[in-house]
């Protein structure tokens, strides 16, 4: 982003932070990702500075690198965890989030309630679900509420499509069946429209926002005023989750309020204030969404997707903070 004539924070690396020569040594360790010396010093040198401003550590990337090569669970090869686990790390996604989701993609309904999708399948499913902040349990209950003994009589590969979909959208499985129902009679491919808009808008009491491409927050509701029938959900899909900041001086979703918050979650998260999200960019310097939208025009938001998740700007740092944000 080199040019940008606009104001940027610098993040001061604290001095208990990551240190490259720990870094260099885990790429190279067996119990780590096992890369012969050189390519170990060359990976530390291009990843070091944004895994610490992140306030990743070696625990976090071992903890990853445990789950994903388990082989009674996830069991992914080592090429493509080396490939993967450094964007995992950078946008926080705790090791019992992939777990999680890996199991409800790849457990049989009749046992567990899961998808059943094949194990190639579920992985690759597994990581952009985790990158995109869905949840679990509420992929398992769209599905749920889509297929099996008590579900709307969906078929599998529907109920599969349609609930991985909303998971990442954030969606009411109660509410998504409720608006099926109402609206079957006018079959089904528009049932599952009608009820999709409303299961999105009416998750967690509506207060759910993103961003659009004018890098201010809206609702799922103002998303399908502004951009219609045909383009809303893309564009919801596409933008990041607001988040804002509790009185640990973390920033956390709507989702992740209710689950620390149980009964006073709603309160809390409407009186809390909207944190300022900051990303590294490719010139190494650090910028807000609406840096990001002033400089990229319509393509920031896959800009801001892959770049590292610092702290926001009113946050304490990020380090030692992934059990929480699970």
């Amino acid at each position: 982003m080199a040019g940008m004539a606009l104001k940027i924070w610098v993040l001061l690396v604290p001095a208990w932070a990551l240190q490259p020569k720990e870094l260099e040594d885990w790429f190279a360790s067996p119990s780590g990702l096992a890369m012969t010396t050189s390519d170990a010093a060359a990976a530390a040198n291009q990843h070091w500075n944004a895994l610490a401003q992140c306030g990743v550590e070696i625990r976090n990337l071992q903890a990853l690198k445990d789950t994903l090569s388990d082989r009674n669970s996830i069991d992914l090869p080592l090429p493509d965890i080396r490939s993967q686990i450094i964007q995992l790390a950078e946008q926080h996604i705790a090791s019992e989030k992939l777990q999680q989701l890996y199991r409800v993609l790849s457990s049989g309904y009749t046992l567990s309630g899961g998808l059943a999708l094949p194990k190639d399948e579920a992985q690759t499913m597994m990581h952009l679900l985790a990158l995109k902040k869905a949840e679990p349990e509420q992929l398992k209950a769209l599905y749920q509420v889509m297929y099996g003994y008590s579900g709307l009589g969906f078929a599998k590969s529907v109920a599969q499509t349609t609930s991985i979909q909303l998971a990442q959208a954030g969606a009411d499985a109660s509410q998504f069946k409720a608006t099926y129902l109402a609206t079957v009679q006018k079959g089904q491919a528009a049932a599952i429209t009608e009820a999709s808009k409303a299961a999105v808008a009416h998750d967690l009491a509506g207060l759910v926002r993103r961003y659009a491409l004018d890098a201010k927050p809206y609702t799922a509701s103002e998303f399908l005023q502004h951009y219609g029938e045909g383009g809303w959900l893309d564009q919801w899909l596409d933008s990041p989750l607001e988040k804002r900041v509790s009185n640990d001086r973390q920033a956390y979703t709507a989702n992740q309020f209710s689950r620390h918050f149980p009964g006073s979650w709603e309160a809390m998260y409407k009186q809390s204030p909207e944190a300022t999200q900051l990303r590294l960019a490719q010139d190494g310097k650090t910028y807000s969404m609406l840096e990001y939208q002033q400089y990229y025009g319509d393509q920031w938001h896959d800009q801001w997707s892959v770049s590292p998740e610092l702290s926001c700007k009113e946050c304490a740092p990020y380090v030692g903070v992934f059990a929480v944000l699970v």
